[in-house]
């Protein structure tokens, strides 16, 4: 709980300051977060608020959300939300690793001197905001941008060593492009629609 309000209170300090760790710290944060997140979101869509672009922050619970929705509870009825809480660590560990290779690929060809650690570690560490009702509609936008600009922003840009000019474009367009897929697919995630 120190390193999240460290992070939230001073992200710039908090990403110079963990520059030296080992990629254990960042995992072992990223997987409270994580396991937190997969327990309250089931509970939220039991009670009916669908997990969505709207009210959630990970794309691993709208994935979850819909592959429960869509083939589990015809199968399973409401037992189907005792799984996702699975499927939701599961996606979100399958994409922070694609997202590392990914992301860390982008970086180094923006001229960042970071290893893929520092990508890493910019990724596990920048969804702590997302345990601020990062699973309650509307609030989730909030923490799911506040994770962003961590993540995709203030993070790379501390740990990578990229010039800011360069970081502000690549957030720009990471914006523009998201905002243009969620208006035209009313989802981030069109494959899914």
């Amino acid at each position: 709980m120190k390193k999240l309000i460290y992070m939230i209170k001073d992200p710039v300090n908090f990403f110079e300051n963990v520059k030296g760790e080992n990629w254990k710290p960042a995992l072992t944060f990223f997987s409270k977060i994580t396991l937190i997140i997969s327990i309250l979101t089931p509970i939220v869509n039991f009670l009916g608020i669908k997990s969505t672009d709207y009210s959630s922050s990970y794309q691993a619970q709208i994935l979850a959300y819909k592959i429960v929705k869509e083939y589990l509870i015809p199968k399973y009825g409401a037992l189907a939300y005792l799984i996702e809480p699975f499927l939701i660590i599961g996606l979100a560990y399958m994409l922070l690793f694609s997202m590392t290779i990914f992301f860390h690929i982008l970086y180094r060809l923006m001229g960042g001197k970071g290893t893929i650690l520092s990508t890493w570690k910019a990724l596990c560490y920048g969804i702590g905001p997302c345990i601020f009702g990062g699973f309650l509609p509307y609030i989730s936008l909030f923490a799911a941008f506040y994770s962003l600009l961590l993540q995709l922003y203030i993070g790379p840009k501390i740990l990578h060593e990229i010039e800011e000019s360069k970081m502000i474009l690549f957030l720009a367009a990471v914006l523009a492009l998201t905002f243009i897929e969620m208006f035209l697919t009313d989802t981030t995630i069109s494959f899914l629609k």
